[in-house]
């Protein structure tokens, strides 16, 4: 748990000694685009509804026939790593900030020469979306978030309803669905809006509390109930009547979903050092692997491990500092310092299908320093092309 979890927590348990019981207590947003969000501090029980219940296990069948020679590694480009400014936004955020006492929201947005002050959204950017950036804001109070974009100018579009959470945009990018999910309730609801306009296109109600939205691909929208034990995982079509159920996560399992790509990767824990990632794509009778890849994180410096998938769905990449191509299972060390060990849910954000952008600090290791490199997939050649100030920390952001 990093400094600003802690401060966020010590908040948290703060702030419920003076929240009535009727009302709904605040949360802490970890992910979105594939991504986490508003967690409650308590859990209300709750079982999981008929209409979720599992047909297969998760990612167990193997496929029937290997992915072509087109995705083999030497299909991507091989040449050495540029040094130049990222293709993918940044968001900075400058830390004990009076204004910002938890350094849980932005200051800026970079994005090539565009750069844009935070105009008073609390919250985190996620991806570019509309001709500006989507972002999230209410933080960290789940009843008031909102998913809203942020243009070149500054000026601040809500989109959705208030209460959603969990945003995840279209294959196409002219839609966002989020979650409604309110604290201590039994149903929740996937809210589906166009970008342009924001009117509601589409609307599921779920018998089943704290919903979470994975990610938006060709097959539909990925979904589970999050902070239980069983998740089953159930992907929705949206103007279908219900979700077709697909697999099942487990307490420490992570499912990770690119837009641009039907492949999905999946991160789960193997004994109490090992985890083992699994490439699959979603077949008539549930996910069929494609590729698995297993692991020890004893030694690695590994506070938490996490799984990046490239938007053409040929890479995974590992906070292991490792990426494996799924069609042939050549794994490939990446050049990051091993005293770069911070790594969160969103380090990893890939430029192209051949590079991925990393942001890594040496948690741990005093004076904290943080860094964004570029790496080659195909190479494990990396570069270092960005520092973050002492005052200040930086987020890579989904082009």
């Amino acid at each position: 748990m990093n400094d600003t979890e802690n401060r966020l927590r010590e908040y948290l348990q703060t702030t419920a000694g003076t929240v009535p019981d009727a009302a709904q207590g605040p949360g802490l947003q970890q992910d979105v685009t594939g991504k986490r969000g508003w967690v409650p501090i308590v859990l209300a029980a709750a079982t999981i509804g008929a209409v979720l219940v599992l047909a297969v296990p998760f990612l167990t069948r193997l496929a029937d026939k290997e992915p072509t020679a087109a995705g083999s590694p030497a299909a991507l480009p091989t040449g050495p790593v540029s040094t130049g400014a990222p293709r993918i936004p940044y968001a900075v955020t400058v830390n004990n900030n009076p204004d910002n006492p938890l350094d849980t929201w932005w200051a800026v947005i970079q994005d090539g020469k565009q750069k844009v002050g935070n105009p008073g959204v609390k919250g985190e950017v996620l991806a570019r979306l509309g001709g500006g950036w989507l972002v999230m804001t209410g933080y960290p109070d789940p009843t008031k978030s909102q998913a809203a974009i942020v243009d070149p100018e500054g000026k601040v579009t809500p989109l959705g309803p208030t209460g959603g959470i969990y945003p995840v945009i279209s294959p196409d990018g002219r839609q966002l669905a989020v979650a409604v999910a309110p604290y201590a309730a039994k149903d929740s609801r996937v809210v589906v809006v166009n970008v342009e306009d924001g009117k509601e296109t589409a609307k599921l109600d779920i018998p089943m509390p704290n919903i979470k939205l994975i990610g938006w691909n060709k097959d539909g929208i990925w979904l589970m109930p999050e902070l239980v034990d069983s998740r089953p995982v159930s992907v929705w079509q949206p103007g279908a009547d219900q979700p077709r159920p697909v697999g099942e996560l487990g307490p420490a399992g992570d499912l990770q979903v690119v837009r641009s790509s039907d492949v999905v990767a999946q991160l789960s824990a193997k004994g109490t050092d090992g985890y083992c990632a699994k490439a699959g794509t979603l077949g008539a009778k549930g996910l069929e692997l494609k590729r698995e890849y297993c692991f020890k994180t004893a030694g690695t410096n590994q506070a938490a491990v996490y799984v990046a998938l490239s938007p053409d769905g040929r890479t995974m990449v590992l906070s292991t500092r490792v990426a494996v191509h799924i069609a042939t299972g050549k794994a490939t060390k990446l050049g990051i310092p091993a005293k770069f060990g911070g790594w969160t849910w969103n380090s990893a954000v890939f430029e192209d299908p051949a590079t991925v952008i990393v942001v890594a600090d040496t948690r741990g290791v005093k004076p904290l320093e943080q860094k964004m490199f570029r790496c080659s997939v195909t190479t494990g050649e990396c570069k270092a092309i960005l520092t973050a100030k002492a005052n200040e920390s930086l987020a890579a952001v989904r082009p």
